[in-house]
């Protein structure tokens, strides 16, 4: 997990290892999703300068086509170095409303690049370990959806 502040937060891997297993391994990694954006640098900004993968937006977390696993990305800060430059990063969704801003804003970003490493977490999930080394990691306990529309 990485969260690193007024850019982006990764996350997804479960607190429980078995739940990771279906998204292990080449065979079972999530196709990219055809992008809706052009793509490239030059596209990652409109002509008014409006940065495109704003605050709050969702996409998966990859490192190359057909990359994605259980990971997704959300945008801490309004950003151009995501959406737009690579198909796995195309957004399909947004974390909406006062509340949701401020929850965003409350994400720990202190360990950055250097928190619990994905091979840790895969195997340990969120262990007795994890807290120890990690005190200030936050955790996802539960998701609702409340309009599916």
């Amino acid at each position: 997990m990485r969260c690193m502040k007024n850019f982006l937060c990764q996350f997804g891997i479960a607190g429980i290892p078995s739940y990771n297993k279906p998204y292990s391994g080449k065979a079972n990694i999530l196709k990219d999703d055809p992008n809706w954006l052009p793509e490239g640098p030059s596209h990652r900004k409109n002509d008014l300068g409006v940065k495109r993968f704003g605050k709050g937006y969702l996409a998966y977390a990859g490192g190359g086509k057909d990359s994605r696993s259980n990971q997704l990305i959300v945008a801490l800060g309004n950003n151009e170095r995501l959406g737009g430059g690579s198909p796995w990063e195309v957004p399909w969704g947004e974390v909406v409303g006062e509340e949701s801003f401020r929850t965003l804003d409350g994400i720990y970003t202190g360990y950055g690049d250097n928190g619990p490493g994905q091979g840790r977490l895969r195997n340990e999930g969120s262990s007795e370990g994890v807290a120890r080394d990690f005190p200030k990691l936050d955790y996802i306990l539960g998701c609702d959806v409340i309009d599916s529309r």
